[in-house]
């Protein structure tokens, strides 16, 4: 099969294509995402998505894989953003679903963004466990109370509230 020659206005379409499909996915999954515009020099990514403004996505639609340069690419969107991780979102083709394509990265990103993760969901844990000692202490200083004072108490707080 012959490679098919593309315009540089049907490349950018392509890669606008991808970049939609890709915001429309993390909308999908509630996580607020936009295209950022071209900005020279000092792009700063494809996609910038809110509750990671330490992410730069770099959104590619080739035939051809150019994994370095798209690499390093990728590492100088990340420094003009002054953001932490790099991740370039390279199309399958033939794949349409936006959710299957591909993302390259490399393994001490991943490391250092699946720490990340453990320790915040070990703090969420912890914090969880704080509340639910709190509240269980707040019942049993209830249930110690003579059940007079407790009525009065229960009493009081709806009067009140």
């Amino acid at each position: 099969m012959e490679a098919r020659n593309r315009s540089r206005r049907s490349a950018k379409a392509a890669g606008r294509s991808l970049e939609n499909d890709l915001v429309e996915l993390f909308h999908r999954h509630g996580l607020a995402a936009i295209r950022l515009g071209l900005q020279g020099t000092q792009d700063r990514g494809d996609i910038k998505v809110e509750l990671a403004p330490d992410h730069v996505f770099e959104a590619k639609n080739c035939r051809t894989l150019a994994l370095t340069q798209w690499w390093r690419e990728a590492l100088r969107e990340r420094d003009n953003a002054e953001a932490r991780f790099a991740w370039i979102v390279h199309k399958r083709h033939g794949v349409s679903d936006p959710s299957e394509q591909w993302v390259t990265a490399t393994t001490g990103q991943l490391a250092e963004m699946l720490a990340e993760i453990a320790s915040l969901r070990y703090q969420l844990a912890n914090l969880a466990a704080s509340v639910n000692d709190s509240s269980m202490a707040n019942d049993e200083s209830l249930a110690r109370q003579p059940a007079s004072d407790t009525a009065e108490t229960l009493a009081a707080s709806k009067s009140t509230g």
